[in-house]
């Protein structure tokens, strides 16, 4: 599906902050108050096939800054939101990066412009916490409508729960005696 309003090439030049080129992929980085006038250029450029978004949490100073974060000014980026666009003519990959404050985690809907879209955002909602700005139907999709969080996050407290023949851990894992 392509956007429904398409710039010119020179849009897109001017919208990215930084780019690059890992593994053979193209990569942009913009601004995520200029997410959908990304999506919108990058589809006159020809990347006018949306395959899907993806998410890191990149919390913590043990962690790092995000890759390909350079002069990242104000607070420290805590998402990096990534939509992933192929031109099927020329056999291109662009992944369109944006960088994501913390408590500042949203972005603006882009369900219009990529049908598929519709899908990913609410995940991306419900796994990370990104809320998408204009998004008609921003529900759970993958947890019970009461669940408190968002597990993929980095700050998800990490635990289990006991699980039928747990408490028999010590007994099971024991040598046997041979007396």
């Amino acid at each position: 599906m392509s956007p429904s309003r398409a710039k010119t090439k020179s849009d897109l030049a001017t919208i990215v902050i930084d780019r690059g080129v890992v593994a053979g992929d193209e990569w942009v980085t913009v601004a995520p108050a200029r997410i959908r006038e990304a999506l919108q250029s990058s589809g006159a450029e020809g990347y006018t096939f949306y395959s899907f978004i993806t998410c890191v949490d990149h919390l913590g100073p043990y962690d790092g800054p995000p890759p390909f974060a350079p002069g990242v000014a104000g607070p420290q980026p805590r998402i990096e939101l990534i939509y992933q666009l192929r031109d099927l003519e020329r056999r291109r990959l662009l992944r369109v990066r944006a960088l994501l404050p913390a408590g500042e985690e949203s972005s603006d809907s882009v369900h219009d412009l990529y049908g598929p879209a519709s899908w990913d955002e609410p995940e991306a909602w419900d796994m990370f916490g990104i809320r998408f700005n204009g998004h008609p139907d921003l529900v759970r999709i993958l947890m019970p409508d009461d669940w408190e969080g968002h597990p993929l996050r980095r700050d998800y407290p990490v635990g289990g729960s006991e699980v039928d023949f747990s408490q028999d851990h010590e007994e099971w894992q024991t040598t046997p005696s041979l007396a």
